[in-house]
């Protein structure tokens, strides 16, 4: 953590400001520390250079249990949360993409051109000196692009992954990685962009954490989610939710893991057969026709990563174009986008 996040946090119980107790430091990073409000008893750990702003009961066992061990002494007798007030699918959810995110953190150069397809019209020049939220950051490839682009950047995510995240964004001196919950952000109105990618419909109440995300707008804020669209998905809402995932959700994530080299050597057997026919002109009319040709230009890893998330994740969510655009009525955004990408999902862009 840099100390010049604390203009951007406040605790998430009261909006308070903190006092910060630095336990390990290198150069400008905090690697160690505790975050102690200065309007309610509450304080937050920073562990591993992420401050953990969440009830200690969801924190990483082994993690907390080594920094309490540690720094036992400096630590308040009072201000912790111990229970955890949520639903048992946040949890379930944070531990699937926990695992998922660290298993498959590697940064592969084709992610860039899908973060400017999701955020399309949007430029790179366009993120040059914003401060930026990414909300549910995962492993980091957005906030690595946004970060690259000029952006200071806040990665926000519930699960262990912030982990990751922090490795593969290490590198820039305007990133912050943050550990907490979407219902309950621990920021002021400070970012020019919030994003959220493919993050809300995996959550127990989408809508509500879009209309959180939505509160942490300032004026002349743009805020952009992407959401799975029900158009164009019959196979995925009745096949694979319908049958396939009442499985494998409930299955160890390392069994899955080793099950997904299965769905994932189909893309690639599939995008195999498409590069032939793309590749010669006789052929290529008959290369539209061939099943999971959007997988053509990620490699087998990224393919893996994405059979996993499928089959993996405890809930998905599924969005008509009219339910997205309630969601934009039903907030006091203006200039509202919606779009579709290739009729199976929606952007939606408004501004405050």
């Amino acid at each position: 953590m840099k100390r010049s996040l604390l203009k951007i946090l406040i605790c998430p119980r009261c909006n308070g400001s903190f006092n910060l107790k630095i336990f390990k430091k290198d150069r400008s990073e905090i690697l160690e520390g505790l975050l102690k409000c200065k309007k309610c008893v509450m304080w937050y750990p920073i562990i591993n250079g992420i401050p953990r702003m969440m009830p200690l009961s969801m924190i990483n066992k082994l993690l907390l249990n080594g920094f309490l061990e540690k720094h036992r002494e400096k630590i308040p007798k009072t201000g912790t949360e111990t229970r955890v007030e949520t639903e048992k699918i946040k949890e379930l959810t944070s531990k699937s993409f926990g695992f998922q995110w660290n298993v498959f953190s590697k940064m592969f150069k084709v992610y860039e051109k899908g973060f400017l397809d999701f955020v399309k019209p949007i430029k790179p020049s366009f993120f040059k000196n914003k401060v930026v939220l990414d909300a549910g950051c995962g492993f980091g490839r957005h906030t690595y692009y946004a970060a690259k682009y000029g952006a200071e950047v806040v990665g926000f995510d519930l699960s262990d992954a912030v982990e990751a995240a922090y490795k593969n964004c290490k590198k820039f001196e305007h990133v912050h990685i943050v550990q907490g919950d979407i219902y309950n952000p621990p920021f002021r109105h400070e970012f020019d962009f919030i994003m959220s990618i493919g993050v809300l419909h995996h959550l127990p109440e989408p809508k509500k954490g879009f209309m959180r995300l939505v509160n942490l707008m300032k004026k002349d804020t743009t805020i952009f989610v992407w959401l799975y669209g029900r158009e164009g998905r019959w196979f995925k809402i009745y096949v694979v939710e319908g049958i396939i995932r009442k499985i494998t959700s409930r299955m160890p994530h390392r069994m899955l893991y080793y099950l997904c080299y299965l769905p994932a050597g189909v893309y690639h057997f599939f995008n195999l057969i498409y590069k032939f026919l793309n590749g010669n002109n006789a052929t290529r009319s008959l290369s539209n026709y061939v099943p999971f040709k959007g997988y053509a230009r990620f490699p087998f890893r990224a393919k893996h990563a994405d059979a996993f998330d499928l089959l993996a994740t405890p809930i998905n969510n599924y969005y008509t174009r009219r339910e997205v655009d309630q969601w934009a009525r039903d907030t006091k955004l203006h200039d509202v986008r919606i779009s579709d990408i290739e009729g199976k999902s929606w952007r939606l862009f408004g501004k405050m």
